[in-house]
């Protein structure tokens, strides 16, 4: 059995206030959220009354475990001010009064020209941002290509302000001025104000500039959302959804359910609810707003890139099902079965063993030609399940290292025996860290192929700190990486497909939303892409060529509103051709395995 590794990536001598949780997904809480939470209508951060002093610890725990002790402080201090003037009631910004004067005089929609400054002497000015978004124009729909080109565009414009506000001195002092014109400006005018809130938002701000993954977590949220991690049901449309500075985001659409059948994507944008503004909202209250009895409908207003307007989508609420675990056998492939995981709980592994067992109790002589594991829209989860998976497919090898700030890589291996049946395994875009763990080793392994697009590209381990103070609050930070087993890192790259398989026959693969699209996100290190199975690929290719089915089973659907899951028709025939080419070579079966 693979051994445990959780208190290694942190110092021994805060283990009486760790919560050691090494989790490589967004976690369920206010940062990262399904949309059939239990408790949407909860402001988890009531009752906590977070300040100064609090604000305080969270720094001092960066300084301690974050996984790069010479993160940019300077930006930090400004992350934390713009979250800050970000809860006012009319939201503000701070730029550089440089900044601010160049795009004024170039008329720059996005610039707000009601500018006030806290002391004339600063060097920064406080607009209030303006509510049209200006890149809304009429205009025809983007291509893919156009849309790569308006991505690079709005990375661009981000590092431009970066640059700015790097020359601009920016100190704590100024931050607590910046605090105090919040206050000044609120107290009266907002019968809501508390600030607690402005503090929570400059943690947030200050986590937020070191990566997309740190945050802090309010115990009551952590606490619920984690009753959803596993089997379930509720009422709504089936969506996970994520919080992108003032955005909500949908991350990852359940497959089968309205949200998916609607036609919504990863990384569109919800600014309206029922035609009600939701853009600055709490995520929980975005939650809530969507969700509703089944049979009655929601109008979700998405903006997407590439589209030239904002577009209304009407769903209508079903109880959704959740399963993390799924199987079945696949039609006109005797004997080849097919799981489906959506998420790395506690119980995932076992589940899998279990799905496994019935559908080889299905197959002809107990025993399975190959299975087809499909990760599409799993946005991982916890690492020793990832490890575990992959030890049951392998007989030996590097599964996964991860290697915290002191350079000391904790080293997965797999042990003798496993599943002997040949293999491949279907990824795309919203694959994500765990379960880029899961693929990397599988291929990089040569035990099978990974087959369709390119995954998100998260390759951070994050861990949930206890604070000192207080107990209602969780502080998550990024600890650690992880490396494939060849020793390349993950980040940003993801995992590269053996076998490229778009979501449609004959369709460019849309442009997703991943790693790079994060504000402040880990930069990818050194490490060439290998190519594993590339005479596998080969000969795949050939026999897909004459022997595939899926491009005639596509162009023979009759009916337009049945459309026909193309990459795992495509993955079930490469499976095919794995197997009549005598596959990668089958490793021992474990006895302990067999037994279960």
């Amino acid at each position: 059995m693979v051994r445990h590794a959780i208190a290694t990536l942190v110092s021994i001598a805060v283990a009486s206030f760790l919560r050691a949780v090494p989790v490589l997904a967004e976690d369920p809480s206010p940062g990262t959220m399904d949309e059939g939470d239990e408790e949407t209508d909860t402001d988890y951060w009531d009752g906590v009354e977070f300040g100064r002093d609090d604000f305080a610890e969270v720094r001092r725990f960066v300084k301690l475990f974050y996984i790069d002790p010479s993160f940019d402080k300077h930006m930090a201090w400004i992350s934390a001010a713009n979250h800050a003037l970000r809860t006012m009631d009319k939201p503000r910004e701070m730029l550089p009064e440089d900044f601010w004067r160049r795009k004024r005089a170039a008329n720059d929609p996005r610039v707000g020209a009601d500018m006030v400054k806290v002391r004339k002497s600063d060097l920064f000015v406080i607009h209030e941002v303006p509510e049209k978004d200006p890149d809304r124009k009429s205009a025809p729909s983007m291509t893919p290509k156009e849309i790569r080109a308006k991505k690079a565009e709005l990375r661009r414009r981000m590092e431009e302000r970066d640059k700015a506000f790097a020359r601009m001195p920016f100190t704590e002092a100024d931050f607590e001025r910046v605090v105090e014109f919040v206050e000044r400006h609120e107290k009266d005018l907002n019968p809501k104000f508390r600030l607690a809130d402005v503090y929570v938002a400059a943690a947030r701000g200050y986590l937020a500039s070191l990566d997309p993954h740190s945050s802090i977590i309010s115990a009551k949220a952590w606490d619920e959302s984690t009753r959803n991690t596993t089997d379930g049901s509720f009422e709504g449309i089936g969506a996970v959804l994520t919080k992108k500075g003032e955005e909500t985001i949908i991350e990852t659409p359940m497959e089968g359910q309205p949200a998916f059948q609607a036609g919504l994507r990863a990384g569109d944008t919800i600014v309206a609810v029922d035609r009600k503004p939701v853009t600055g909202l709490e995520l929980s209250k975005v939650v809530k707003r969507i969700r509703g009895p089944k049979g009655s409908q929601v109008v979700l207003t998405i903006r997407r890139l590439g589209e030239p307007k904002d577009i209304d989508f009407t769903l209508t609420r079903d109880s959704i099902e959740v399963r993390n675990v799924q199987s079945h056998m696949l039609d006109r492939h005797p004997d080849v079965g097919y799981v489906k995981i959506t998420g790395f709980v506690p119980t995932t592994r076992e589940s899998m063993e279990g799905a496994i067992a019935s559908l080889e109790k299905q197959a002809k002589g107990g025993r399975l030609r190959g299975l087809v594991l499909d990760l599409r829209n799993n946005s991982g989860g916890l690492l020793q399940e990832s490890v575990e998976m992959a030890d049951d497919f392998l007989d030996s090898g590097v599964i996964v290292s991860v290697k915290d700030p002191t350079d000391r890589d904790e080293v997965y291996r797999a042990e003798p025996g496993g599943h002997r049946f040949p293999l491949v395994v279907l990824v795309n875009d919203s694959s994500a860290s765990a379960a880029e763990i899961l693929a990397s080793a599988i291929q990089e392994n040569n035990r099978g192929l990974v087959v369709g697009e390119r995954t998100f590209g998260k390759a951070s381990v994050q861990t949930l700190l206890n604070p000192l103070l207080r107990r209602d609050y969780y502080i998550k930070l990024t600890v650690a990486r992880y490396y494939a087993p060849s020793g390349r890192t993950i980040q940003v790259t993801g995992v590269i497909p053996d076998v490229e398989v778009p979501p449609a026959l004959g369709e460019e693969p849309p442009v997703g939303f991943r790693e790079e699209d994060l504000a402040h996100h880990l930069v990818r290190l050194s490490g060439e892409y290998p190519a594993p199975n590339r005479d596998l690929v080969r000969k795949v290719s050939d026999c897909d060529r004459k022997m595939g089915v899926a491009d005639q089973i596509v162009r023979a659907e009759p009916s337009p509103q049945v459309k026909p899951d193309y990459q795992l028709l495509k993955a079930a025939d490469y499976l095919e051709c794995v197997i009549a080419a005598g596959g990668p070579a089958e490793p021992p079966v474990k006895a302990a395995d067999r037994a279960r």
